[in-house]
C-alpha cells in the first residue's frame, strides 16, 4: 500500500512551525506550544494522515476560539488585550484555512468522512 504525501500542506504546517519556534522564543510564550501542533500537522501530511491533521485543526480552532471568547468578553485587561487579540485571530484564521485546505484535499483524492476511496478497498 502506497502512502500519498502531501507536500503542500507539509511545507505549510512546517513553515508554520518555525514562525511559532521563532516567535515563541523570541517572545516567551505559550506560541512555543504551537510549535507541536503544526509540527504534528506537517508528520501527518508527510505520512499521508490526513484525518489525524484535520482532527488537529479542529480542535485548535475549537480551543483558539475559546480562548478568544474568554479574552474578548472580559477575561484580559485592557493593556494586554491588543496584543493577546494580535496574537489570537491571526492564530484562528491560520488554523481555519489550513482546515478548509485539508477538506479540499480530502474532496479532491474523494476521501470523505465515512467514505473511502476506491483506491482503498
Amino acid at each position: 500500500m502506497q502512502t500519498t504525501r502531501y507536500w503542500g500542506l507539509f511545507w505549510i504546517a512546517a513553515g508554520l512551525s518555525v514562525h511559532a519556534l521563532l516567535v515563541g522564543r523570541l517572545l516567551e510564550s505559550s506560541f512555543f506550544l504551537m510549535l507541536f501542533f503544526w509540527g504534528f500537522v506537517a508528520f501527518s501530511a508527510l505520512k499521508g494522515s490526513l484525518e489525524a491533521a484535520q482532527t488537529m485543526a479542529i480542535v485548535m480552532v475549537m480551543l483558539l476560539g475559546a480562548l478568544s471568547a474568554v479574552t474578548l468578553f472580559g477575561g484580559t485587561r485592557a493593556p494586554s488585550l491588543a496584543y493577546t487579540t494580535f496574537a489570537l485571530y491571526p492564530a484562528v484564521v491560520s488554523w481555519v484555512s489550513v482546515f478548509l485546505y485539508i477538506r479540499y484535499l480530502r474532496h479532491r483524492d474523494g476521501v470523505e468522512l465515512g467514505r473511502r476511496s476506491p483506491l482503498l478497498r
